[in-house]
This record gives C-alpha cells, structure tokens and sequence, in this order.
C-alpha cells in the first residue's frame, strides 16, 4: 500500500484473461458484447467497458485494447470463450483466447513514469488510455497508460519471454 501510494509498485497481471477480436465485423461484434462503442475507440487507444448477457446481467467487465482497424484485445478477469464464441454468431470475426501469448506487468503509483523513464521508455508524451510501443529485448513492449489504482499507472504488455528480464529490468530502475 505505501509504495503504490508513494512511490511505484509492480504487479503480475499474466493471470488476467486475455481475448484477441480480429477480422472485418470485429467492432460491429464488440458492439454487440460490450456496453461503449468499440468502433469509436481509436487505434493505439485502449477503454474500460463491461459486457452482459441477453438479459442484461452483467458478466465482466475489463479493458478493451484496439491495435489496429481490425484488431483487437480484451483483458478481464473470468474466462468467457464459450459466450464470446456464441455472441459472435452471424459475424465476420474470430475470437482467440490469447492468454498464455500475452504476458502483462502493472506498473503503478506517482512515481510509475520515473521509473519507466529511468528504464529507457519514453513516457512523458503517453496520454491516460492510450499506448505505445518500446523495443526491449529484441522485442517490443507495448505500454499503456492503464491502471486499476486511480493514480498514475502503466501496463507493460509483451511476450512470455519478456516479462521476468522486464521485471528485472524495472528493479533495477527503481522500482520497488
């Protein structure tokens, strides 16, 4: 509590579900799922939304990522293949769990854009809700500015491979 308050604290978020929504109907078919309008959710730009079922009990709710025109990523907490499969009836879509692919760390706190700075992300010019991507490790990392702490936070999205030298790497900035 004190150092996400005061500083900036790193948490394992690769247990969060994660859904990846591609092809030509993929923001008619969020649209459908979820409650805002995925198609007027920007490229780079990331929103908090919630989904329900047919009789409006609402299910989940997370984040929902647009990379591109056609693709997109859903992060939440409970699995919901089955009704996401079902929900996509009629579209041109293909829904993946993507979960084991995608490996994500929160990086949270008044201190979180020191710390990323002082690891070689360039930050400062990353609005609330949007992200951008960093090379590390021969890879790239995806930073968004995301969080679930209602203070100054950042989600670090990459491949498995990534996320213990990342870990490591953040320490090593500072973090704590």
């Amino acid at each position: 509590y004190t150092a996400i308050r005061n500083g900036a604290s790193v948490y394992d978020l690769c247990p969060m579900v994660k859904y990846r929504i591609t092809g030509r109907d993929a923001a008619a078919y969020l649209n459908r799922l979820t409650l805002r309008d995925a198609a007027k959710l920007a490229v780079g730009a990331v929103h908090y939304t919630g989904w329900t079922d047919d009789d409006g009990k609402l299910l989940d709710d997370g984040t929902l990522f647009r990379h591109g025109p056609e693709d997109y990523l859903i992060c939440c907490q409970e699995r919901h293949l089955p009704w996401f499969l079902a929900s996509a009836e009629g579209f041109e879509v293909e829904v993946e769990e993507v979960t084991d692919q995608i490996a994500a760390l929160s990086l949270q706190g008044p201190c979180s854009a020191t710390v990323l700075q002082a690891a070689g992300f360039d930050v400062s010019a990353l609005k609330p809700f949007r992200m951008a991507r960093f090379p590390f490790g021969g890879a790239e990392v995806t930073v968004s500015r995301t969080g679930f702490t209602g203070d100054l936070g950042y989600e670090l999205w990459m491949g498995p491979g990534q996320a213990l030298p990342l870990w490591d790497h953040l320490m090593q900035a500072g973090a704590p």
